[in-house]
C-alpha cells in the first residue's frame, strides 16, 4: 500500500485558454479526477460511496501556481491523506512536468457526508484505514488573510449569472469547479490578456441548487506593485440571500 497515488494527465486542446495554458477551471477538474481515482483504487468509488449513502464535500482549495501546464504537456499529478480528524480529510496534491519540476501545490479540505441524515459523520474506521497518512501540506500560505482586502479602497463590479441544469453534480448541488469558472469569467479584460493567476484560495460554506440565480461580487484591491493584483470574490446565493463561497487570487502580471 502507498501513500501517495499518482495518475498522468495529457493537457489537451480543449483544456486550454487562448494563451495556450491550463484552464483554472480544468485544473480543477483533473484534482477532483485524481482524487475519485486513488478513491476507486481502494475500492471506494464515488458510486460506491453513493449507493451505501455516503459522499465526499469540497470545503476549499488553496492553490499555489509556479507556472501553467501548457498544451500537449504531460503532467503527473501525486495526491495523498495528510491528516484526518473526525469527519474531515486532508488531501495533498503536488502536480510535476515530466521533467519532474514542480509545478503547482494544492491542499484541500473535505467532509465525509451521510446523505439520508443529510449532515456530516465520522469517517468510517475500514475506510480511514485504507489510507497510509504523509503528515505533509503541500500549500501552507493562505493569501485569504492578507491584510490588504481590509482596506477599504477597492474596485467594486457586480454579475449575476443563471444557475444552469449542466452546473449540477451527482448531488443535486452546483459542481465545486463552476464556482470557479463564474470569478475567471467576471475578471477585467486587463487580466484576462496581461496576468497570469499565481494564487488560488476558496472556501466553500453552502451549496447552491438548481434552479438559482447568483451573484458574483468582486472587490479588485490596488496594490503598491503595479505588477500585482490581489482579488476577492464573494458569491452569493440570490435565492438563500446568503454567501455561499468566497474566492480570493493573486496575480501576476506577465514577464
Amino acid at each position: 500500500m502507498k501513500q501517495a497515488f499518482n495518475k498522468i494527465f495529457e493537457v489537451h486542446s480543449y483544456d486550454v485558454l487562448n494563451n495556450q495554458q491550463l484552464n483554472p477551471v480544468k485544473l480543477i477538474d483533473y484534482l477532483n479526477d485524481t482524487a475519485a481515482h486513488h478513491s476507486e483504487s481502494l475500492g471506494y468509488s464515488i458510486e460506491t460511496l453513493f449507493k451505501k449513502g455516503y459522499s465526499w464535500i469540497l470545503l476549499s482549495w488553496n492553490i499555489r501556481i509556479n507556472r501553467w501546464p501548457r498544451l500537449r504537456e504531460m503532467i503527473e499529478i501525486e495526491t495523498w491523506i495528510s491528516r484526518i480528524k473526525r469527519c474531515f480529510a486532508y488531501r495533498e496534491f503536488l502536480i510535476k512536468s515530466n521533467q519532474n519540476e514542480s509545478i503547482i501545490k494544492v491542499s484541500s479540505r473535505w467532509i465525509f457526508y451521510n446523505i439520508n441524515k443529510q449532515r456530516p459523520v465520522k469517517i468510517p474506521s475500514n475506510l480511514s484505514s485504507l489510507w497510509l497518512i504523509k503528515p505533509v501540506e503541500a500549500c501552507s500560505l493562505s493569501i485569504a488573510h492578507s491584510s490588504l482586502l481590509r482596506e477599504p479602497k477597492y474596485q467594486n463590479e457586480e454579475k449575476e449569472y443563471v444557475v444552469q441544469i449542466q452546473d449540477i453534480d451527482i448531488l443535486g448541488h452546483v459542481h465545486n469547479s463552476r464556482y470557479i469558472d463564474w470569478i475567471m469569467e467576471n475578471k477585467p479584460e486587463i487580466m484576462k490578456q496581461h496576468y497570469t493567476l499565481k494564487y488560488l484560495q476558496v472556501l466553500y460554506h453552502h451549496e447552491i441548487k438548481y434552479p438559482g440565480e447568483i451573484m458574483v461580487q468582486q472587490k479588485i484591491f490596488p496594490q503598491q506593485d503595479k505588477s500585482k493584483q490581489l482579488i476577492s470574490d464573494q458569491i452569493w446565493d440570490k435565492n438563500k440571500q446568503r454567501v455561499a463561497s468566497e474566492i480570493v487570487t493573486q496575480w501576476q502580471l506577465f514577464k
